[in-house]
């Protein structure tokens, strides 16, 4: 799996959580940041990153990086302003899918972790790669300094 199309499958797994916490967290009518999400964003990077070093052979750490990784994307779909917080939502919906699907499985029935994710992954291969790219675009637009 490319380390881009994991990005994808992690954001989309924590925006789904992100879509629970939301109801809760942002109960009121006030409208999420963009501050508060390109922070959440950042610390979502932050948290991919260090989940590429984990050794899939490491089942505990594995779940343990998926977990953290889907309540990440969950925070930073909470944070979401309206404008990205659909695909937010997808993208957090798919690492939460993908989180089950690593907690439920063993890392060593590789064939089986492997149906699992792909399972997981199903819905929302139409969406997933569009919900993406929005959310790239609009990190970049809003989130990343200028050089200056």
């Amino acid at each position: 799996m490319t380390a881009r199309r994991r990005w994808i499958l992690v954001t989309v797994a924590a925006v789904a959580v992100a879509g629970v916490l939301r109801v809760t967290v942002f109960a009121s009518d006030r409208e999420p940041s963009v501050e508060e999400f390109c922070d959440e964003f950042a610390h979502l990077l932050l948290i991919d990153e260090l989940s590429l070093a984990v050794n899939p052979n490491d089942d505990t750490a594995t779940r343990e990086a998926m977990e953290r990784t889907a309540r990440q994307f969950a925070d930073a779909a909470a944070a979401a302003p309206a404008e990205i917080q659909p695909d937010m939502g997808v993208l957090a919906d798919l690492t939460a899918a993908l989180s089950d699907a690593v907690a439920d499985t063993n890392a060593r029935e590789t064939f089986d972790r492997a149906a699992a994710l792909i399972a997981a992954q199903d819905p929302y291969l139409e969406t997933q790669d569009a919900a993406a790219q929005r959310v790239v675009d609009y990190v970049t637009r809003n989130c990343i300094a200028a050089p200056g």
